[in-house]
């Protein structure tokens, strides 16, 4: 029968693995699943921050946004608009 789970080896600092060792022990689960639960976390942040990038990438193209000048324009823009009530050109 096959496993269902892989194996990875992995070298941690001291003072990590300790980290590590306390947490696992103070919630009751192996050093395994905790590292397990933290990778998921991660990779689930890894995923959302690529949305973000890649959104923000595609808004800048679509507004022609080159540099931080072009937001610092966009900024002061809004910012007129929002003072005056009379929108941008």
């Amino acid at each position: 029968m096959a496993r269902k789970t892989k194996i990875v080896n992995m070298s941690l600092p001291p003072e990590i693995y300790l980290e590590v060792e306390e947490l696992a022990r103070q919630k009751g689960i192996s050093k395994s699943e905790l590292l397990r639960q933290a990778l998921k976390q991660y990779i689930t942040s890894e995923r959302r921050w690529q949305q973000i990038r890649r959104w923000g990438e595609e808004t800048a193209q679509r507004l022609g946004i080159k540099d931080e000048g072009d937001v610092e324009k966009i900024i002061d823009e809004c910012e007129g608009e929002y003072q005056t009530g009379i929108p941008a050109k």
